[in-house]
């Protein structure tokens, strides 16, 4: 690791893991911009081929290269590992299979300077094998002050008007941030996050923008992969994106602005779960509580005890996120439900609690479900179940 000690405008930081194939194309495309007052902070993730030599070559051979090597500890350990060294007063990132056209630093660095800008947000090229595609920001191109920030950009930033609709594209690379007001973003994150790991950043970045600009050209090249999740692992992901929903909601809540961007969150972890496995979107629905109707550290009933009810049931235990008061079910005395704690549905009308949770998939049953726990005394109001349809559009 060689970093010295000259100050330098702008730091790109690209973080690495296992990209031999990609990498070189990426790190040419850098050593290439027109604009050369920056630093590169290769941080290589522990990878086990060899992309950490392939960036080895690059640091002996260019001068404004640094590379650190470390234990593999994920995307958003590794970005913070880059911001700690980063001596430039703007911070741009790249990742390693992408890469960038020449004048990609050039256009950003003039256009946050001369608007004195607090971020600049372009568009990208989507690269897939069989063809290529623009894609924009949905919020026109322009100039925004703090007063259209909050008129305008703000109210639909994360959820524009449809599904894969962004008032302000969701990802990191493809804008340039100031470092101080980004390093006050990362002080705060969960390391834990590994589903939208650059959600976790921009949008908490952009509620504390004064001035941003949108521009309409794309000089940043995604590579499209293909993705896929094997059974094992959609175990983990409605924990992840659970993880990701609480983060988000506790930094939105800490702002002005929660209710227009909890509506958009919703829209937008349903988006994600659509990216990420379409086929899993529905059982997704189904399968992550609903933090967003449920305030933190209520106490709550947790009615039903079948697979719905046994992920939210996880879901509270792990994050610690509310209170169980009393799981129940109809079926408490099953055989399937025994030394698993549920309880009858008498119990209801015992308990002191704040809200009751409805884990039923189907939205006929729920209200059938609600209608009997009304007629047993219990508040309306306090009732919470999910009123989504399968394709995630209100009934």
């Amino acid at each position: 690791m060689r970093f010295k000690e000259e100050v330098v405008r702008v730091s790109v930081i690209v973080p690495v893991y296992n990209m031999e194939s990609y990498i070189q194309q990426c790190l040419d495309s850098l050593i290439a911009q027109t604009y050369q007052d920056f630093e590169l902070i290769i941080v290589d993730d522990g990878s086990t081929d060899q992309s950490g030599e392939i960036c080895e070559r690059y640091q002996s051979k260019f001068q404004n290269v640094n590379i650190i090597h470390k234990k593999n500890e994920g995307l958003i350990i590794a970005r913070i590992e880059g911001l700690r060294k980063a001596k430039g007063k703007y911070i741009a990132f790249v990742d390693a299979d992408d890469w960038i056209d020449a004048d990609f630093l050039e256009l950003l660095v003039t256009k946050i300077e001369e608007n004195q800008a607090d971020m600049v947000a372009m568009g990208y090229v989507k690269e897939e094998k069989t063809r290529t595609e623009k894609v924009l920001n949905f919020c026109d191109s322009g100039i925004y002050e703090r007063k259209d920030l909050v008129d305008q950009i703000f109210p639909r930033m994360l959820y524009f008007k449809g599904f894969f609709e962004f008032g302000i594209l969701p990802y990191i690379w493809n804008k340039i941030y100031k470092k101080d007001m980004l390093l006050n973003c990362y002080k705060r994150i969960n390391t834990n996050i590994n589903i939208g790991e650059d959600v976790a950043v921009v949008y908490p970045y952009l509620l504390q923008t004064n001035k941003i600009v949108i521009c309409e050209e794309a000089k940043y090249h995604y590579r499209r992969h293909n993705q896929s999740m094997t059974a094992e692992k959609k175990q983990d992901f409605y924990a992840n994106a659970a993880n990701l929903y609480l983060y988000l909601y506790n930094e939105f809540q800490k702002t002005a602005f929660f209710e227009c961007m909890l509506k958009q969150l919703d829209q937008y972890l349903r988006m994600v779960v659509w990216n990420r496995s379409p086929e899993c979107f529905i059982e997704a629905n189904k399968n992550i509580f609903p933090f967003g109707k449920v305030p933190k550290g209520a106490n709550i009933i947790l009615y039903a005890a079948g697979d719905v009810g046994k992920r939210y049931y996880n879901q509270i235990q792990r994050t610690g996120y509310c209170h169980l008061t009393a799981w129940v079910d109809a079926k408490y005395d099953s055989e399937k439900l025994k030394g698993l704690g549920v309880e009858s549905i008498d119990v209801i009308t015992k308990r002191q609690y704040d809200y009751l949770v409805i884990a039923i998939e189907s939205v006929d049953i729920a209200n059938q479900i609600r209608e009997m726990l009304v007629e047993m005394g219990v508040d309306d109001s306090k009732i919470i179940q999910n009123e989504e349809t399968a394709n995630g559009m209100h009934r």
